[in-house]
């Protein structure tokens, strides 16, 4: 099975794993949960933010685990053995949870997958209590450097210029999930769903990655590499030169992000 560290030193994955317990620490200040208190991790995974929540509720509260992945939780439930956490499968954007029924709701890298952005947005006002907290961390993708951003592709003549317009293409569409919004659509979401007090703070990652790794690497659950999406648009020999081409490199990355955080009046 790939995963996100295929091809990284142990170096590079121990600071990988302290960046996402930073941002795991980020998301639960900013939620500000008291001990006692019910909290929603929407998007659980393998529970990053749900394990550092129970933490922080204590023995007196609950943390809600949803997601729609059932081996994401079947691995959480078996990597735990604390009594007040629960399990359900669930959208972000349909929540099984009654009105006003927690303190908090908690999401990491979500939003990117949800079509209807606006509607999780309702949820999490709908589910939350009347001084209920929202806080969450997204990848703004549409605002990374593009490839052909980093990389001269001239060398290339005709197909450097197709490689280009194809990378420009592909970040403009607006029938993807994890490319149509930015930072100030989330503020907007989040505002008209009703929240109070909406703060957005933006961040970038940046790296500099060996180019036979940024062919192949997997950015998010169930998507392509770009080496694949190539596969899919040009023609064999044009891959070849393309891959030759940047594998030679360290290609520069820049990945923005957000933290945002509300409340429910």
């Amino acid at each position: 099975m790939r995963t996100r560290f295929a091809g990284w030193s142990a170096e590079e994955i121990a600071t990988a794993l302290e960046q996402l317990e930073r941002w795991r620490d980020r998301v639960l200040d900013d939620a500000r949960i008291a001990a006692g208190e019910t909290v929603a991790d929407v998007g659980a995974g393998t529970g990053l933010l749900a394990l550092g929540a129970v933490e922080r509720v204590g023995p007196d509260g609950d943390v809600l685990a949803l997601d729609i992945s059932v081996d994401a939780l079947e691995e959480l439930r078996r990597n735990t053995t604390v009594p007040n956490i629960s399990y359900l499968i669930a959208r972000a954007d349909i929540l099984p949870l009654p009105d006003e029924s927690v303190d908090a709701v908690l999401t990491r890298s979500v939003l990117i997958y949800v079509d209807d952005k606006a509607e999780a947005a309702r949820e999490f006002q709908r589910v939350l209590r009347p001084g209920g907290r929202a806080s969450l961390y997204e990848p703004i993708n549409s605002r990374n450097l593009l490839l052909s951003q980093a990389v001269d592709f001239s060398p290339l003549g005709d197909l450097g210029d197709r490689l280009r317009a194809w990378n420009e293409a592909f970040y403009a569409r607006t029938d993807d999930p994890m490319l149509n919004f930015d930072e100030s659509d989330l503020e907007r979401l989040f505002a008209g769903a009703g929240l109070a007090d909406v703060r957005v703070e933006l961040g970038t990652d940046e790296h500099r990655i060996p180019g036979e790794r940024y062919l192949n690497q997997v950015g998010a659950p169930g998507r392509p590499t770009l080496l694949e999406r190539w596969r899919q648009e040009f023609a064999a020999e044009e891959v070849e030169r393309l891959a030759a081409f940047v594998a030679e490199r360290t290609i520069p990355a820049r990945f923005p992000y957000a933290f945002v955080a509300a409340r429910k009046p």
